[in-house]
């Protein structure tokens, strides 16, 4: 059912303003009575409200749990760079790994600036559950019945810039993931930094990578690479122009699985993990 959506929503929705407008604040409000029996019952909430349910339909959580199971390791240090609401976070602790895991979870859960193109009801919601603190109380929330279903995961919650993170940390880890700010600099710095703390064997998965960077030139992303968001005719669908060239800078291509790009490091070499 979730696909579905996600393809209404893709092919149709979007290019409506009005009527994708009325859909996304009915969507919204309808999570809210949801999400207030899952704040009084202390279960996790992952739904419409707050748009937690970043992830639907589009089976990206899947393809991030198969390849955890790929790393043989008896302990695990994962890395999540850009949390929201802990939907990938909860997604990755209810694997049923016997292996001990240290997840540290990065993010400053702050508002962020929007550009005229993404002007609108989500994005400004986003922004204004940002600054409030209510995304940051979900992911909180969240986090606290993970740790009561789970006792092999410990979660260091660093409350800072992926930019700030890099300079202090000292660890390295075998699994990464890229979610923070889509524009281009802050995209390749993540990139470029997390290839340095990668062990052996490990793997990066970076999100939002929906079109692959070999479709468009350096100058077509160039000019937009401070976009979150914007609607390629050619492929139909929406992609983030930062993302796209983060990763056409340093790897020149990848392949995309889903929106998701994965690199896997083997005696120093990095590999493109869906070629």
């Amino acid at each position: 059912m979730k696909i579905l959506l996600r393809y209404i929503y893709d092919k149709f929705l979007k290019k409506n303003r009005i009527l994708w407008e009325m859909v996304v604040r009915i969507y919204y409000y309808s999570g809210y009575p949801i999400y207030i029996f899952c704040k009084m019952t202390k279960k996790p909430y992952v739904g419409s409200y707050l748009f937690s349910d970043q992830e639907a339909g589009r089976e990206r959580l899947k393809i991030t749990k198969l390849i955890l199971k790929k790393i043989k390791k008896k302990k695990i240090k994962i890395l999540e760079l850009g949390v929201f609401c802990g939907q990938n976070t909860l997604s990755i602790s209810r694997e049923n790994l016997s292996v001990k895991v240290d997840h540290f979870c990065v993010d400053l859960f702050n508002a962020y600036e929007i550009s005229d193109i993404n002007n609108d009801f989500r994005y400004k919601k986003c922004n204004e559950n940002l600054r409030n603190q209510n995304i940051y109380n979900l992911f909180s929330h969240n986090l606290k019945t993970i740790k009561k279903e789970r006792g092999n995961i410990r979660f260091f919650v660093k409350k800072m810039s992926t930019r700030n993170f890099f300079v202090k940390n000292s660890k390295k880890f075998d699994l990464i993931i890229i979610d923070a700010s889509h524009q281009f600099n802050f995209v390749y710095k993540d990139i470029i930094s997390s290839k340095k703390i990668l062990n052996n064997n490990g793997f990066i998965i970076g999100d939002d990578y929906e079109v692959e960077s070999k479709n468009f030139s350096f100058s077509s992303l160039y000019k937009n690479k401070n976009s979150d968001l914007i609607y390629s005719k050619r492929f139909n669908k929406y992609y983030h122009p930062g993302v796209a060239l983060a990763v056409k800078r340093i790897f020149k291509n990848l392949k995309s699985k889903n929106g998701l790009f994965c690199l896997q490091k083997k005696n120093k070499k990095f590999i493109d993990f869906f070629n």
